[in-house]
């Protein structure tokens, strides 16, 4: 506004100018008017400026705004970056195969090299688990040892005798006749102060079956030397005991067996049948019957004396004497066996004398 004002009032005073030279003397009017025809171009140097300043400050400020749209664009390109990172991740999977290739374990096998410094069985056998007593078996083994040798034991362990053997080799053995029902024998490989043993077992096939069936005989028993005998017989128990008696092959013998550390006695009978007076017993009890009413009287308990120290061996009678048959069965050692009602058995250890275990 200023500027136009300004062009404004110069353009009066030309006009003015121009009006008051045209009021003097022509002669003067002819000199002056060149001067006033280069004035009006004032008026156009006035548009020039005005117009290009105003524009150019308002352009810029839109190309501004499209910068913003970029931004957002940019987001959606990096997240198909995460999904090729994930496809890589299964690449490393194939890394567990090579865990495979530090287990040639044949590094673990020098391990084993120390072992031939300790004593080893390879094998250790028998041509036969099973055989006869006086049966022959032959056993064979292999070993690395510096010495050998071969135990037979018997059924509880114990060692019966031994054999010094060679590392390798075969062994004829006789199987004893009174070694129970199986013999042991345990090989011994030997290096150093250590030892390798092996055992195996063979079992006594007998020729003569026991009367009261093979799977009781005990632990230890032998063969039996012939079948069971069957003869006449008697039984009763008694307070603190019982009283066997049986008449077969050529036996004629009565037992009393006591309680207390399982101890027994055997006399033979010579009980002719007749009745002996013997002293009433207490309420509920009953005397001695048969050949047992005679042992009392005439012969010694387990406990030793007669009589008076039945009666404090094994005390009264608690029933009535039983008169069924009994049988009776030795074994190789020495050993015996008598039945008794019920189906009990009981052994004995050998001789008039001794111990007696109830088997069955």
């Amino acid at each position: 506004m200023k500027l136009r004002t300004k062009f404004w009032n110069l353009g009066l005073i030309l006009f003015i100018l121009v009006f008051a030279t045209a009021c003097q003397p022509e002669a003067q009017e002819v000199g002056e008017l060149p001067t006033l025809a280069v004035l009006p171009t004032l008026t156009p140097s006035d548009t020039p400026t005005i117009t290009p300043s105003a524009t150019p400050t308002h352009t810029p400020t839109f190309t501004l705004t499209p910068t913003a749209t970029d931004t957002p664009t940019r987001t959606p390109t990096f997240t198909p970056t995460v999904t090729a990172t994930s496809s890589i991740t299964p690449t490393f999977t194939i890394t567990p195969t090579f865990t495979h290739t530090p287990t040639p374990t044949a590094t673990d096998t020098p391990t084993l090299t120390p072992t031939s410094s300790l004593p080893q069985i390879i094998f250790f056998g028998a041509s036969s688990l099973q055989a006869a007593p006086n049966g022959v078996v032959v056993l064979r083994w292999q070993t690395i040892s510096d010495q050998t040798r071969i135990d037979q034991l018997n059924q509880q362990g114990a060692v019966i005798q031994s054999f010094s053997v060679v590392p390798t080799g075969e062994l004829p053995v006789t199987i004893p006749a009174s070694g129970g029902s199986v013999i042991i024998y345990r090989l011994v490989a030997i290096r150093g102060a250590q030892e390798a043993t092996q055992s195996l077992s063979i079992s006594i096939t007998c020729a003569i079956p026991w009367f009261f069936g093979n799977e009781f005989a005990p632990q230890g028993a032998g063969c039996p030397t012939a079948l069971g005998a069957i003869g006449p017989g008697a039984y009763q128990p008694f307070e603190r005991g019982l009283m066997l008696y049986v008449n077969a092959n050529g036996l004629n013998r009565i037992y009393g067996l006591t309680n207390q550390d399982n101890r027994y006695i055997a006399h033979t009978s010579g009980w002719d049948g007749s009745d002996i007076t013997f002293d009433a017993p207490p309420a509920g009890l009953r005397r001695p019957q048969l050949m047992f009413r005679w042992a009392f009287v005439n012969t010694s308990s387990p406990l030793s004396g007669a009589n008076i120290q039945w009666l404090n061996a094994i005390g009264w009678g608690t029933d009535q004497a039983n008169q069924n048959n009994r049988t009776i069965q030795f074994e190789q050692s020495g050993a015996y066996y008598i039945d008794a009602p019920g189906g009990a058995v009981y052994r004995f250890s050998g001789g008039d004398s001794g111990t007696w275990t109830k088997i069955k």
